[in-house]
């Protein structure tokens, strides 16, 4: 049963807290509609026990598995800050501790010299990232909520590993599809916490979101750690423009990367 913020069960009358919301189209209201069947939609926010400081829990036939619970926790206590949602440790430890242990040593090369690519079931560990984690349903709602955006999304996700041969540092927008993207840190080797992504604002107003701009003539906003876990989620429109940092050493940048597009 859903606590509140002070662990006190939480009941409300007209919807179950522990699902993600939906209402009726014809009526607006879930437990008391009287259309049989009901025609329904999703109600926003989905899950705002989050919102409101509480948690979801197992239930009945629901089962909430500990990292789906670890990550919504998470981001149940993140803020919004410089319009993206940046978390430390978003992934539970031992997840995060296989991931980066098992990291596929069976990467292929893609069209960008210098980064290497895998699919995000390319064994048991990163499967469980996505189907636990990033493709929850409960996560991808409470990302949502937390964004306050009112639709409903798929999940797209891959592996990368970048090398100091890569070179592709231009500030851009990720493509439309990007509603939300999204990127997990997880480097093998602590030392590169200088090598974050990087987040700018055009020094002239851009309002064609598909150009590429030259870092020179941008203001750089803020950078983010390189480190084990931390994970950003940044809705795409004006003030989502960023870059890969230069990576200016030798060095194997492990990270997955990925967006949700809305259905």
């Amino acid at each position: 049963m859903a606590k509140d913020s002070k662990g006190i069960p939480f009941h409300p009358s007209e919807y179950n807290p522990d699902y993600p919301r939906i209402k009726c189209k014809v009526c607006g209201l879930m437990n008391s509609c009287t259309h049989i069947p009901m025609d329904a939609e999703p109600w926003y926010p989905r899950l705002p026990i989050l919102l409101e400081g509480g948690m979801v829990e197992s239930i009945d036939d629901f089962v909430l598995h500990p990292y789906t619970e670890w990550s919504l926790k998470k981001i149940r206590d993140a803020k919004v800050h410089n319009h993206k949602l940046v978390i430390e440790n978003f992934i539970h430890p031992d997840l995060q501790y296989n991931c980066i242990d098992k990291w596929p040593l069976n990467m292929y090369k893609i069209d960008v010299d210098g980064r290497l690519q895998a699919d995000i079931d390319c064994n048991e560990y990163f499967k469980q990232l996505f189907d636990l984690v990033f493709d929850n349903e409960y996560v991808r709602c409470a990302v949502a909520d937390k964004l306050n955006i009112e639709k409903e999304f798929e999940t797209s996700m891959w592996l990368w590993q970048d090398t100091e041969r890569f070179r592709v540092n231009d500030v851009h927008v990720d493509h439309e599809n990007f509603d939300i993207t999204f990127g997990l840190y997880l480097p093998s080797n602590p030392n590169l916490k200088n090598y974050g992504t990087q987040f700018w604002q055009p020094k002239v107003f851009e309002k064609d979101l598909t150009k590429s701009l030259l870092r020179e003539n941008c203001n750089l906003i803020d950078q983010l750690p390189f480190v084990a876990g931390l994970t950003y989620f940044m809705p795409r429109g004006n003030k989502s423009w960023h870059s890969s940092p230069i990576l200016d050493r030798e060095m194997k940048r492990n990270h997955a990367y990925g967006y949700y597009k809305s259905v």
